[in-house]
């Protein structure tokens, strides 16, 4: 089911924690992206966190950690369940990030992270998140940033057949 039909047919489903990050890590070289962006610059966000995302590196290097990074999500944007090898620092600047927790995308169980809220997702906890505005985060990870999707379906760097 798609997810952004799902989510609307939840109203008060706002709920989802920082979590969104995960989005976040991929300027790592392994997602293909190569050097990391200028500090001061937006670009466009890594393959993992799907298409509309945009980064701005705030200091370190995504490519091997630690770094800080603003991550803006697009509204209605997604990122189904995945993890890190890392702890995920998350703080909501402007908007509301929606997180929800396990393996399920269940937007029922959405908690939502304001603007001048913060949350940390610990290494290796899965995680989903969204977006029903425009959301800025600032990002902090003490490692190389990774992603893994629980499922391949929802892993926006799989090529869909």
């Amino acid at each position: 089911m798609d997810r952004r039909v799902l989510w609307t047919s939840v109203p008060g489903a706002i709920g989802v924690a920082v979590l969104v990050l995960v989005g976040i890590a991929p300027l790592a070289a392994a997602e293909g992206l190569g050097p990391s962006p200028r500090r001061g610059e937006w670009s466009s966000g890594p393959p993992g966190l799907g298409a509309g995302v945009s980064v701005l590196v705030i200091d370190g290097n995504p490519q091997t950690g630690p770094f800080t990074l603003h991550v803006r999500y697009p509204a209605g944007h997604t990122v189904g369940p995945h993890r890190h090898k890392s702890d995920e620092h998350v703080a909501v600047l402007s908007g509301t990030l929606l997180l929800g927790w396990g393996n399920v995308w269940d937007p029922a169980k959405f908690k939502a992270v304001k603007a001048g809220e913060e949350v940390v997702v610990p290494a290796g906890t899965v995680h989903s998140s969204a977006a029903l505005e425009e959301t800025v985060m600032e990002v902090r990870i003490g490692g190389r940033y990774d992603s893994e999707y629980i499922l391949d379906a929802d892993d926006p760097r799989e090529v869909k057949r």
